[in-house]
């Protein structure tokens, strides 16, 4: 549908003694069971859709936080477990919830055990690989979202309620139960923890698999002492505050900062945006979406490992994914169906590829912008600041109800002020030429054990 097309007309012309009576009730003739069906989510009521998505939203943000402080004392591993079991049971309750309270809630309550388990899953990725290995797997591991968010139509597609794609998305969370017998701990957190023994047993596995059991060598339990007891001596890392003490590099906090609100919040409003351009293709334009995602982060991968201005060209890709953005006003009005579907898909798929490879810089490169003793501050920090601003993109497209091209006007606006925030940071090269070859070098010795990148 086109908003605002002339051709509409209301079912009943207003005369000047009329009154307005808001709607108490509807009858919807619908083949799929919605939320926005169930819960009459409709005119006035429109924008509870928004916000049933903002708090899962929040939910993010809360498992964030709350997995965060919970792995000062229970491990990765364990705390992935807990998210899956907990996941389960918040998802399953909230498929058979008939009340649009308890279903914000317990939507939160899923999205805060799904925090458990990729805040716990990210932590042990980060500490099981090393150089340019955990470069990759950082960038790469956003690729997950893509292929979850392309393939969600086709699970949909088997459903007839929101109801039963709850239950589908959530049973099969035991899969990965069954799987998490293979996951291994972070050594790191072990051995900080001095349960020395445990942290051997999954770095003898790492030398195994990688075949370099030869090269471990004689001392390794010593060597795994004597790191434990270090580890747990040395103070913990600089809080999240104190990242604005350091000098000379205001600037980039302030940008980095910036460029995490924005990207984060156009992330969810573009995807969700989606709805704007018809229904009826939606399970397509879906796909296309993740696709797109997918290319913007090998993009952004491409960047962080072979170009000294990863910053700079990524923020301007982003402005002119903006600028693209804004060509959706050209389309002629007289090109419908279809073709208007697919000229509109275009010119927004640029910015979302952009905005999923600013994403991918983001995420793996913003510790290099800070001491080796507030990396771990600046992430959180950058973290929360950009899940906070998070909870404002299902506002963003709600903004269709203003017009079809509105939220999309709006989220080219963002990619752009984010692009040129984006393109003011500078770091030196991720992986300069010249330490990609030492470290090949030495590699050897490091990555048998991998106490090295303890």
């Amino acid at each position: 549908m086109h908003y605002h097309d002339p051709s509409y007309k209301p079912w009943q012309e207003l005369g000047n003694r009329s009154m307005i009576h808001p709607c108490e009730s509807f009858e919807h003739h619908a083949w799929y069971t919605s939320i926005v069906t169930q819960f009459d989510l409709v005119c006035s009521r429109y924008l509870l859709i928004a916000t049933t998505q903002s708090f899962h939203l929040f939910g993010v943000l809360l498992g964030g936080i709350i997995t965060t402080q919970l792995m000062k004392t229970v491990s990765p591993r364990n705390a992935m477990l807990l998210g899956m079991y907990t996941q389960i049971l918040c998802g399953c309750i909230t498929g058979y919830i008939y009340a649009y309270e308890m279903h914000a809630l317990f939507r939160c309550l899923s999205a805060i055990c799904c925090g458990f388990m990729y805040t716990a899953g990210s932590v042990i990725l980060n500490d099981i690989t090393g150089g340019k290995f955990k470069t990759v797997t950082i960038c790469m591991f956003e690729q997950f979202w893509s292929i979850g968010v392309m393939l969600l139509p086709g699970v949909a597609s088997f459903w007839g309620s929101w109801s039963q794609l709850y239950l589908a998305i959530s049973l099969p969370t035991f899969l990965l139960i069954i799987l998490h017998r293979w996951i291994p701990d972070s050594p790191r957190w072990l051995l900080k923890h001095g349960r020395i023994r445990e942290a051997k047993v999954y770095l003898m596995d790492a030398a195994k698999c990688n075949g370099t059991e030869d090269s471990v060598p004689s001392d390794f339990d010593q060597q795994l002492k004597a790191f434990s007891e270090l580890a747990v001596e040395k103070p913990d890392p600089d809080p999240w505050w104190s990242i604005w003490s350091e000098k000379g590099i205001t600037k980039n906090l302030v940008c980095v900062h910036t460029a995490w609100a924005v990207f984060y919040t156009v992330y969810y409003a573009a995807l969700v945006n989606i709805t704007a351009f018809g229904r009826d293709h939606i399970q397509i334009n879906t796909v296309v979406a993740g696709a797109s995602e997918m290319l913007g982060c090998f993009v952004g991968l491409f960047l962080i490992m072979f170009t000294k201005e990863k910053w700079l060209w990524t923020g301007l890709f982003n402005v002119v994914g903006g600028l693209v953005a804004f060509t959706a006003w050209w389309i002629p009005p007289d090109v419908t169906g279809t073709n208007r579907v697919a000229l509109l898909m275009l010119t927004a798929m640029v910015s979302k590829a952009s905005i999923s490879c600013c994403l991918a810089v983001l995420f793996t490169c913003t510790a290099e912008l800070i001491g080796a003793s507030k990396k771990i501050g600046l992430v959180y920090s950058c973290t929360i600041w950009g899940r906070f601003w998070f909870l404002l993109a299902p506002f963003v497209a709600a903004m269709v109800k203003l017009g079809q091209l509105i939220p999309l006007t709006a989220i080219g606006v963002l990619v752009i002020f984010g692009g040129l925030f984006m393109a003011c940071i500078r770091s030196p090269m991720t992986h300069p030429p010249e330490h990609r070859r030492s470290t090949s070098a030495n590699s050897t010795s490091g990555k048998a054990a991998g106490v090295n990148d303890l």
